[in-house]
C-alpha cells in the first residue's frame, strides 16, 4: 500500500513538472523563433499624424508636473500634438499642480477634464476620449516618462492600415535597487520577447499603460469592465479586425516597487485582469468569434489558466511525498533540486514560483468575483 501511494505521488509530481516546464519551453522557443523574423508590415518612417495624448490622473501631485515637462520635451511637431488630462476625483493637490504647470507654460494645447466622482482609469479615459480631437490617441500614465523620440519610433507602425494599436516596453529605473526589482527585470525581458514574437505572428494583447497608441477607428471606447484599460482595449481592437503590436524600440521609463509586498500587489491586480481577458478569449473561441490566432491564444490561455493549477498539483504532490516518506530517495531528489535551483538559478526559480502562486491566487479571486476596476497607487 505504501509503495502504491508513493508511486502515485512520484507519478503526479513528475508528470506535472514535465507539463509545467514543457509548456513554457515550447512556447518560449516558438515566439523566440518568430521574434527574429522581419516585420510583415508597411512601416512608413515619414508618417506624422496629429495625436491626442491622454493622461489619466488620480492623486498624482508628485508626478504630474514632471510628466507635463516631459511631454513638452518630446521631439514631435507641436502643432500636431494635444494633451488631454483627466482627473479622476483626486483628493490631493494634483489639480493645483496642473494649474501651476499650465501657468508656467507647457507649450502644447492642453485641456483638463475633471471627474467629480471616482470611476476608475477606464471611465476617466473614456471621458478624455470624448474631448480628444485627433484620429490617433495615445495613453500614458502620469508616473511614467518618455524619451524624446518615442513618437517618431512608434507612429510609423500605425501607417499600416492593418495595425490598430502599438505599445512599448517599460524600462524600470530601479533595476538594481533590490532583488525584487532584479527579478522583475528578468521577467520583463522574457515577457517583452513573448510580446514581440506574438506581434510578429499577428498580435499581442499584453499592452502597458506607459505608452499605448490607438487608432480611433479601431475601437469604440476603452475597456471599463475588466479593469485592464490597456490590454482589454487591445483585445477589443483585435476583435475589430486590426492588429495590436509591441514595437521593441519604443520604450518608456517607470519605477517598480522595491519590496516584495508592493510587487505582489501590482502583479496580483495585473494577473486578475489578464485572467479575465483570457477567460473572455475562451468564450470567444467557443462562440467561433475570436480574431486572435489560436496559436497565440491557446498557449497563453494554458499559461494563465491551466499551468498555475498544474504548478499547485506539482507542489502538493511533492510536499505529500516528503511528508509520506521523508527518508526516501525521491524526497532527497526533491530537496537537492530545490537547493540547486536556489543556488544556480535563484532569480528564475523564485520568479517562476512567485508568479505562478500569484496566478493561482488571482484565479481564485477572479472566480469569487474580485475585479480590479479602480486603480490604487502602490508605494515602494
Amino acid at each position: 500500500m505504501q509503495l502504491r501511494v508513493m508511486f502515485v505521488l512520484i507519478l503526479l509530481t513528475g508528470l506535472s513538472l514535465i507539463v509545467f516546464l514543457l509548456t513554457y519551453a515550447l512556447y518560449y522557443s516558438y515566439v523566440r523563433y518568430e521574434a527574429r523574423k522581419p516585420w510583415n508590415l508597411e512601416i512608413d518612417r515619414d508618417f506624422r499624424p496629429p495625436v491626442s495624448i491622454l493622461v489619466p490622473v488620480h492623486n498624482e501631485e508628485e508626478n504630474i508636473g514632471k510628466k507635463l515637462e516631459n511631454l513638452q520635451s518630446v521631439g514631435y511637431p507641436k502643432e500636431k500634438m494635444e494633451i488631454v488630462i483627466v482627473d479622476d476625483a483626486s483628493e490631493d493637490e494634483t489639480l493645483k499642480k496642473i494649474d501651476e504647470a499650465l501657468k508656467r507654460g507647457v507649450g502644447l494645447e492642453t485641456r483638463i477634464v475633471r471627474q467629480e466622482t471616482r470611476g476608475g482609469k477606464a471611465v476617466a479615459l473614456n471621458a478624455a476620449l470624448n474631448k480628444a480631437s485627433y484620429p490617433i490617441v495615445i495613453v500614458s500614465d502620469a508616473d511614467t516618462l518618455w524619451p524624446n523620440d518615442i513618437l517618431e519610433k512608434a507612429l510609423p507602425y500605425l501607417a499600416d492600415p492593418r495595425v490598430g494599436a502599438v505599445t512599448g516596453r517599460g524600462v524600470n529605473q530601479q533595476t538594481k535597487t533590490s532583488w525584487v526589482t532584479k527579478n522583475e527585470n528578468n521577467y520583463l525581458q522574457l515577457a517583452s520577447l513573448i510580446r514581440l514574437g506574438e506581434s510578429k505572428i499577428h498580435s499581442t494583447i499584453r499592452f502597458e499603460g506607459g505608452f499605448c497608441a490607438y487608432k480611433r477607428a479601431a475601437f469604440a471606447e476603452f475597456d471599463n469592465k475588466s479593469g485592464s484599460d490597456d490590454s482589454g482595449t487591445a483585445l477589443d481592437v483585435i476583435q475589430h479586425d486590426y492588429r495590436t503590436i509591441l514595437a521593441p524600440e519604443v520604450v518608456f521609463f517607470t519605477s517598480f516597487p522595491t519590496s516584495l509586498v508592493g510587487k505582489m500587489r501590482i502583479k496580483l491586480r495585473r494577473a486578475n485582469q489578464l485572467i479575465g481577458l483570457w477567460v473572455k478569449c475562451v468564450k470567444f473561441m467557443f462562440e467561433g468569434q475570436l480574431k486572435l490566432p489560436k496559436r497565440i491564444a491557446l498557449p497563453e490561455v494554458f499559461l494563465f489558466l491551466i499551468n498555475p493549477l498544474v504548478f499547485l498539483l506539482m507542489i502538493g504532490a511533492a510536499i505529500a511525498s516528503v511528508i509520506f516518506s521523508p527518508l526516501s530517495y525521491f524526497t532527497l531528489l526533491i530537496l537537492v533540486s530545490v537547493v540547486g535551483s536556489l543556488i544556480f538559478a535563484r532569480n528564475l526559480f523564485t520568479e517562476l514560483v512567485v508568479d505562478n502562486l500569484l496566478l493561482a491566487y488571482a484565479s481564485v479571486s477572479y472566480l469569487f468575483g474580485r475585479r480590479y476596476t479602480v486603480w490604487k497607487k502602490v508605494k515602494n
